[in-house]
């Protein structure tokens, strides 16, 4: 049996979110991330993992602080793919 394509959806509403907020929000670093959203730590570092996985997001250190901040931005298959998410969310809203 396959699952539903809300519960599809349910599933990854911590990387749609994540993507959505990259789209105006790059490049940052996790935890300004995490600050400035509602989603959770431990659901932030499962959406990173994947979104990294399917080549959505890259990441670099920035040297200029310290500590280095590990900052995140989204890969051009990212942006295509948040830009669409987007499009999606305003039409939802309607």
């Amino acid at each position: 049996m396959t699952d539903n394509p809300i519960r599809v959806f349910e599933k990854q509403s911590g990387l749609i979110r994540l993507l959505i907020y990259l789209v105006d929000h790059e490049p940052i670093n996790v935890q300004s991330v995490i600050e400035n959203t509602d989603i959770y730590p431990n659901i932030m570092y499962a959406s990173l993992q994947k979104a990294k996985k399917l080549s959505l997001i890259s990441t670099k250190y920035d040297r200029s602080t310290y500590p280095p901040r590990k900052m995140i931005s989204l890969t051009d298959k990212g942006r295509k793919v948040a830009e669409k998410l987007k499009e999606i969310e305003k039409l939802i809203e309607e």
